[in-house]
């Protein structure tokens, strides 16, 4: 798995062996092997030589590799038994080995196989073919989607050579990564290597020659689930697979738990269930990540996974801070274990009905699009059926049961568009300019508006009254402009704010609003009820929306990395933290159809 290379100051922090685990997970009891810098994607053999067992892992190992320009690399240990006591590490690749494009490597799964007598190693890699922190290269699904499946191969399983993309179809563009080769010749193929796709797991037959043969999504688990870092391997007649599964919360989105699942076929995983194998507490564990098991024996089936602890803040929000490589002892009966515990979360999300979509691609109707403008806003119709999203040219886009009724795009406006909402019969609907201009289509009427008169500060959002008669305007230092049948209720204008307003909503009966702050902070006027706020609590992004649910007896607020936050009788049904391609730009209520939805900057929209 590729992870986002953040130079961070380093602080030390011990790790203490011992069991993982939270309310009624399963206990795993951990060893520690290795520790050092954003160290994680083990792969442990047997040494063929007979002089005890190899783990080839990938990170940075230290610091001063980092500083030095060189990301993710590729290293080998030695150790005499499963457990160590392992070696100083050498490094095996970098990404200067491999393709001038490719700026890191890690995952490293290796397949030892005999030729002409003699032992050859063959490695699978994933290769990151984009620069962090450049342009189209910054968020973690901007680098996954430049992650690319390469190959090596080697005499000794020290020096490597032969260097060879593997050409996996990808026709979404969300990157291909951290491959898991298992060896298992038919006909022309030579190997099965499993690979990570968006959220799902895919499966590419392999030829000795290292060409592919076919490919395909081999397992989309319940379709509620972003999954990643497949692991599989063969006991006995059932093959088992190993994965990470994102856990977002309320609260974090760079939480990473393992889960398995098992098959009697190495190729057939539809109907296969999954299991929580190591769930972390998301407090002194952020993450477990990219496992690999060791067979020792028959009944003896050693788990590594590397470990993430808080970063330098205290919170979990740096996935680089993976310091260390843990190791947990399974029986068999513990392998094929079966049933679903659930995997507890300090916010425990519902269990909807899984969407006929898996969730990496759980939009109604369209992904990332192409626009002249990133989007700015973004409305549903009454019944949840539909959805309307607004760029910043007053370009319009409507899908499901929403209608187009005209926008502004294409006109010269005098300020950017920087919010819409829309009429109570959903038959039309208002934009808003961040000048305080107003475009009203359908039935939406044109009750004033702030254009030409100097404000304090640009407006940063509206809201209907609720028979469509009126509207709220608000500014960025909170000030509210109240037109048609909207009442003024108060603002909170002059009054000294830690953060801008960035949103606002009003209460189901259009009698009062609440005022949302970059920094969670919120404001309640008229019958609009306080139910909380992330006020004073440190976040990963600034929240940038607000929606109150169809009661107006709590809201969701939305944070820029998608990151959700539940408060009153609103239900926390998941987050798309950690997964949009560009920054979310607001949360909007599905009325009748319960839930909500986000939408980024590029046009991605996430249901939930």
């Amino acid at each position: 798995m590729v992870l986002v290379p953040i130079l961070v100051i380093l602080m030390t922090l011990a790790l203490p062996e011992g069991p993982l685990s939270a309310d009624t997970a399963p206990s795993v009891s951990t060893t520690q092997q290795i520790t050092g810098r954003d160290v994680y994607s083990p792969d442990v053999l047997p040494d063929p030589g007979g002089n005890g067992y190899i783990m080839w892992y990938g990170g940075w190992q230290t610091q001063q590799t980092v500083d030095s320009g060189q990301f993710d690399t590729i290293y080998r240990r030695s150790a005499p038994t499963p457990t160590g006591p392992w070696s100083d590490p050498t490094t095996q690749i970098t990404a200067a080995q491999v393709a001038p494009q490719v700026t890191e490597v890690n995952d490293p799964s290796v397949s030892v196989t005999s030729v002409n007598g003699s032992v050859q190693y063959t490695m699978f890699f994933t290769a990151l073919t984009c620069k962090p922190g450049s342009p189209g290269c910054t968020t973690v699904l901007e680098l996954a989607a430049n992650g690319e499946l390469w190959s090596a191969t080697s005499s000794d399983g020290n020096t490597w050579g032969s260097f060879q993309r593997l050409s996996i179809p990808d026709p979404q563009h969300v990157g291909v990564s951290s491959p898991s080769v298992v060896l298992q010749p038919s006909g022309a193929q030579e190997w099965l290597v499993y690979y990570g796709s968006g959220c799902l797991i895919g499966i590419a037959s392999v030829d000795a020659n290292r060409n592919v043969l076919s490919s395909s999504i081999a397992y989309t688990g319940p379709g509620t689930q972003c999954m990643a870092n497949p692991f599989v391997f063969q006991s006995g007649t059932s093959w088992h697979m190993f994965f990470d599964v994102l856990e977002p919360t309320s609260i974090d989105s760079f939480r990473f738990d393992v889960w398995k699942t098992s098959s009697a076929s190495p190729i057939d995983w539809s109907g296969a269930t999954s299991t929580p194998v190591v769930v972390v507490n998301g407090v002194q564990q952020c993450a477990a990540i990219t496992s690999a098991v060791l067979p020792v024996s028959d009944n003896q089936f050693d788990l590594y996974f590397g470990l993430v602890v808080p970063s330098i803040s205290g919170v979990c929000d740096d996935l680089t801070q993976s310091t260390s490589i843990v190791m947990s002892a399974m029986t068999a009966s513990e392998l094929d274990t079966t049933g679903s515990p659930a995997a507890p979360t300090t916010n425990p999300p519902a269990s909807p009905s899984p969407p006929a979509v898996p969730l990496s691609n759980a939009v109604l109707g369209h992904g990332p699009m192409a626009l002249n403008q990133p989007l700015v806003g973004m409305a549903t119709t009454p019944d949840g059926g539909g959805y309307w999203l607004v760029s910043g040219d007053g370009g319009i886009f409507s899908f499901g049961d929403a209608g187009f009724h005209g926008s502004v795009g294409g006109t010269a406006l005098d300020a950017p568009i920087v919010g819409m909402a829309p009429t109570a019969d959903g038959l039309g609907y208002w934009l808003v300019a961040g000048d305080g201009g107003i475009f009203a289509f359908g039935d939406a009427a044109f009750d004033g508006s702030m254009g030409g008169t100097p404000l304090n500060r640009p407006i940063v959002g509206m809201a209907p009254t609720a028979d469509g008669r009126g509207y709220w305007l608000v500014a960025g230092d909170g000030g509210i402009f109240s037109f048609g049948d909207a009442n003024f209720d108060g603002s909170v204008e002059g009054t000294g704010l830690d953060a801008p307003i960035v949103g606002m909503a009003p209460t189901h009966d259009g009698q009062g609003y609440w005022l949302v702050a970059s920094d969670g902070g919120i404001f309640a006027f008229g019958d609009a009820a306080f139910d909380g706020s992330m006020g004073g609590t440190p976040l990963s992004r600034p929240i940038v929306g607000m929606a109150p649910t169809a009661d107006g007896l709590g809201y969701w607020l939305v944070a820029g990395d998608g990151g959700i936050f539940a408060f009153g009788d609103a239900g926390f049904d998941g987050s798309a933290g950690g997964l949009p391609r560009a920054p979310v730009i607001g949360v909007a209520a599905r009325g009748a159809a319960g839930g909500y939805l986000l939408a980024s900057q590029d046009g991605a929209v996430f249901s939930f």
